[in-house]
């Protein structure tokens, strides 16, 4: 029995040796190759990030992902498995899985298109349908933005790439056009001395880009002017506006320029009831029987019953009469 049990294992040690070491070896390259592609992405994300982040990441995102897939086909061939007929059954099946994944494919291809065409980069304010954000990075298959309010949005590259996209940071300056009115009674002149120097006074406005100062409509209750120029974003596009707005109301009100508001006429009218009953007590009423007139149903009714009084106190009169003279 022994001599049976080592027979068997003086015939099974050179296979678990031979399968040992194809095992160790292929253990040894996915893990070597998994940090060498880790190392490498790593290099080229810190090598292209001063000059472009989203270039850097996505490079590395690329070389990352190929470089592990090297060494899977790597470690199959070191176990034997012949790396040809993989290849080509991955061909084969290429058609097959392009179709099923048109349209990650497509946002991987998108990806490559906004990274070669550069329509923004990292750190851009852009406009994408009904989004506005912060660009925060190009990935393989997304692009995700950064909105106002802190949300991270996360777009497929191919909607990107195929959207209408306004890059509201192309440029380091961005035209403003501020509407106000005054009373119609104000002086054009003044208002333009005064809208002037509002602008010539704050440091957010960029005085060599020019401005417009002028009348742009004759409103309801108002003259309504157009105040047109130009800032730097750097100060930001809402704090310009607030400064602009609050230096023109104050300066308009120290030098007596009235700023109109909507004004309501109320006409006071006699109430329906009042007339309908001052109509009801004109109102007369005509006895049918004796004509005799009436100014409402009231004194008509008092006018009867003082009327049958009268009748019963001569009847009463003629029957104490017939009473002496039968003498009762």
């Amino acid at each position: 029995m022994w001599q049976d049990i080592l027979e068997i294992w003086d015939k099974a040690l050179p296979f678990m040796k031979n399968f040992g070491l194809i095992a160790l070896k292929i253990i040894i390259l996915l893990v070597v190759g998994y940090y060498l592609s880790r190392f490498v992405a790593k290099k080229i994300r810190n090598a292209l990030e001063s000059k472009d982040k989203m270039l850097a990441n996505f490079l590395a995102q690329v070389v990352f992902i190929g470089t592990n897939i090297a060494v899977i086909i790597a470690a199959l061939g070191t176990a034997g498995v012949q790396t040809h007929s993989i290849i080509a059954v991955l061909g084969t099946a290429g058609v097959a899985i392009a179709l099923g994944l048109k349209d990650s494919l497509s946002s991987v291809a998108s990806g490559i298109v906004l990274i070669i065409l550069r329509p923004f980069v990292h750190g851009d304010t852009i406009e994408v349908g009904s989004l506005l954000g912060k660009v925060e990075a190009i990935n393989l298959f997304n692009t995700t933005i950064r909105l106002p309010d802190g949300k991270l949005a996360i777009l497929p590259n191919s909607n990107v790439s195929q959207a209408n996209v306004i890059n509201h940071t192309d440029i380091s300056l961005r035209r403003i056009d501020l509407v106000f009115g005054v009373g119609y009674g104000s002086d054009i002149n003044a208002v333009k001395i005064i809208a002037i120097n509002v602008l010539e006074h704050q440091p957010c406005v960029d005085l060599a880009r020019g401005y417009f100062v002028g009348v742009q409509d004759m409103g309801a209750s108002s003259l309504d002017f157009l105040l047109r120029f130009w800032v730097n974003i750097d100060y930001g596009i809402i704090e310009a506006k607030a400064c602009i707005l609050e230096a023109l109301k104050v300066n308009l009100e120290a030098n007596g320029i009235e700023i109109p508001f909507n004004k309501l006429d109320v006409n006071v009218f006699q109430s329906h009831d009042t007339a309908t009953q001052s109509s009801l007590d004109t109102l007369v009423y005509i006895d049918s029987k004796d004509s005799h007139l009436s100014t409402n149903t009231k004194h008509s009714k008092q006018e009867t019953k003082s009327k049958d009084r009268t009748i019963l106190a001569a009847f009463a009169d003629k029957i104490k009469h017939n009473l002496k003279d039968n003498g009762a």
